[in-house]
């Protein structure tokens, strides 16, 4: 059987599902539409891995075809922008080679952490692995919401695919650092972790909530990971919530309109 294009239980969901399990059942039910802002993410994701590949003398994958990027093809904000993050990752390289270790790069590397998520696979932007350390890189292009590398699922589910795909070639492993970079609202976010506390996370956090999101329960917990959920609009405990929250309000502004009148 192919690979599945997306997985069920996505890293970059996890945040959504391990709140609201539920979300997985309901959103079974809808299309991925897509948008002109994933388009752009795309597209900027290809041109920073092509900019990257080159920087680091590493060749494209089998089989591309795609012309390489320039400026005049892309504009100069998503070519500026997907520069700063070659140079982020070029630094980090950089900084482990001066500390006296021998480095290897990855770039776009799928990894499967099934392990801990039924079906959980991902593809990595960039990773380095040097001495004892792994790093793990995230582009972000959007600049609506900044994304933290604090306590983030999505990244942590990468670390952990990392070292499932590669633990017969790098077993020494005893850090993992993961990075966030959103360049168009200069936010850049990194998380250390031992490997040892990652894995303990995986186990009691990650893996249960995970094999309770892939049962299709009807568990939901709505707030605020409703914004990027497909089913929102039609999720029955989210109106609940939101007719809760509009009533309290209500309320307390009869309690207030009565205090008023007494005074």
């Amino acid at each position: 059987m192919p690979p599945r294009d997306h997985a069920v239980l996505s890293a970059s969901g996890s945040k959504r599902w391990m709140t609201c399990p539920g979300s997985v059942r309901l959103e079974n039910f809808f299309e991925d539409e897509g948008s002109a802002y994933a388009e752009e993410g795309t597209k900027a994701h290809g041109v920073a891995e092509a900019r990257l590949r080159a920087a680091l003398g590493l060749q494209s994958p089998e089989g591309a075809t795609a012309e390489q990027p320039t400026e005049a093809s892309v504009g100069e904000e998503m070519w500026t922008f997907a520069g700063q993050y070659v140079q982020y990752c070029t630094e980090i390289l950089e900084t482990m080679q001066l500390n006296g270790h021998t480095v290897r790069a990855y770039i776009e590397q799928r990894v499967c952490f099934d392990r801990w998520v039924p079906e959980g696979f991902g593809t990595v932007d960039f990773c380095a692995v040097g001495g004892n350390d792994l790093h793990i890189v995230d582009f972000k292009y959007g600049k609506g919401v900044p994304v933290s590398a604090t306590d983030n699922s999505q990244m942590r589910a990468y670390a952990l695919g990392f070292l499932q795909e590669m633990e017969c070639i790098y077993d020494n492993l005893q850090t993992v650092t993961t990075h966030i970079v959103q360049p168009r609202i200069n936010n850049i976010s990194s998380e250390t972790m031992k490997v040892a506390d990652l894995l303990d996370w995986a186990k009691k956090e990650l893996k249960p909530k995970a094999d309770k999101a892939y049962s299709q329960t009807r568990e939901y917990a709505p707030g605020a990971a409703c914004k990027f959920c497909k089913a929102k609009a039609v999720c029955k405990a989210r109106a609940e919530g939101l007719l809760g929250s509009i009533g309290k309000i209500l309320q307390g502004g009869e309690k207030r309109g009565k205090r008023d009148g007494k005074r």
